[in-house]
């Protein structure tokens, strides 16, 4: 897993922004996110270990420790959905 800061994401948000791929919740910290520039599909989960966020994607870039914009995608509805528990 790679760890999330606010440094290793800067480019991968602007990249998610731009091209705003889809997200589907499957179950805990578990998403799907299709690609926007092809009909690839990439598994992202998410996890806290000491106050630290962690994110991990299957695509090529997550594998060689850079932070894509899959895992900005997914951890914008994992940040939603923690959000609405929160609330309750």
């Amino acid at each position: 897993m790679i760890r999330l800061t606010t440094e290793n994401t800067v480019k991968a948000v602007a990249k998610c922004k731009q091209l705003k791929p889809r997200v589907k919740f499957i179950k805990g910290r578990l998403f799907v996110v299709y690609s926007s520039n092809n009909s690839n599909v990439y598994h992202v989960s998410f996890d806290v270990k000491n106050g630290e966020k962690f994110g991990k994607c299957e695509c090529k870039a997550s594998e060689k420790g850079l932070v894509c914009y899959h895992i900005v995608a997914g951890a914008t509805a994992n940040i939603y959905r923690q959000s609405l528990k929160l609330a309750k």
